[in-house]
């Protein structure tokens, strides 16, 4: 754990940290990098394998210098393919040593892993949602909501696109939960990063999810949008199959769905139908299927090794 950033770990998430050995480590401050790095090859060299838990060169980068001084084998776990991945040859090279990749479950993530990675074992897995912490109120304080940090592949200008013509049409507040935003559509408030607490909170208090994304590995934020109770309008693109209850607009229709958004937050009765079938869907995204996949998917490797 990068013992530069342990104190800023959100309090909902902090007794999760008690079930794990955490090893003091740095990644970023120069002074300290080399003593929390060997702090880390100490344990790594009593590893069975080594995973790197993201896709992002300074994750990769450390688990494969660990493994190389270490002895150890070392499996990356990608959950979207970035544009670093697609664009440096080095860090491709990197994740090749690797003993095999963990990917999601979504067949575009898949599959273009496979064309960068011919000869790679790639195996799949999923993420989860805990259905429990999430709730719906009463109180509405956004009509419309979307979490997500500012970016072309979160489909942020369809936003501002959508948000415009909804407004056309009604009177409506969107509420924002992420990083990046210097500009926010019009009649919007923006939240910036919040913490977990406050993030659940917003949901129940929001209408409609709000989420023109134009690639995702797993979508966490429409999980817990579903477990809010919440109905979700995104595109009908690939990434999105494995949410057969949201409501998909063809792409890049942004009149579609903008009258989509629009005719859930004039019927009331018809939010709550669908919210209540997303609540129930979001109960099959369980950790525990996908802690079993994650565990098998190393095994598999395991045992290739």
């Amino acid at each position: 754990m990068d013992e530069k950033i342990l104190s800023q770990v959100d309090p909902e998430i902090s007794p999760l940290l008690s079930k794990f050995h955490l090893v003091s480590s740095s990644s970023t401050d120069k002074k300290t990098y080399l003593k929390g790095f060997l702090n880390c090859l100490k344990y790594a060299r009593k590893a069975d394998v080594l995973i790197s838990y993201s896709e992002y060169s300074l994750s990769v980068y450390y688990t494969w210098l660990l493994s190389l001084f270490s002895r150890k084998p070392f499996i990356v776990v990608v959950h979207h393919v970035t544009e670093e991945i697609r664009g440096s040859n080095f860090l491709r090279s990197v994740i090749a040593r690797s003993k095999g990749i963990i990917c999601l479950d979504n067949p575009e993530v898949y599959e273009e892993l496979k064309r960068l990675f011919p000869n790679k074992v790639i195996l799949t897995s999923t993420n989860g949602v805990n259905v429990e912490d999430y709730y719906t109120s009463e109180e509405k304080i956004c009509d419309g909501i979307f979490v997500g940090n500012y970016g072309e592949r979160k489909g942020s200008k369809y936003l501002f696109q959508i948000w415009e013509k909804v407004n056309e049409k009604i009177d409506a507040k969107l509420c924002i939960i992420g990083k990046g935003w210097s500009e926010i559509p019009k009649n919007s408030v923006y939240y910036g990063f919040v913490s977990e607490k406050e993030k659940i909170e917003l949901l129940a208090k929001s209408k409609v999810f709000v989420f023109p994304s134009l690639y995702e590995g797993f979508a966490l934020a429409v999980a817990e949008a579903l477990s809010s109770y919440l109905p979700v309008v995104t595109w009908d693109l690939k990434w999105s199959e494995r949410y057969h209850v949201a409501i998909k607009v063809k792409f890049p229709d942004v009149d579609s769905f903008a009258e989509e958004v629009v005719k859930l937050l004039k019927d009331e009765k018809l939010r709550k139908s669908i919210g209540e079938k997303s609540r129930e869907f979001a109960k099959s995204l369980s950790w525990e299927k996908a802690a079993e996949m994650e565990r098998e998917a190393i095994y598999k490797i395991i045992r290739r090794l």
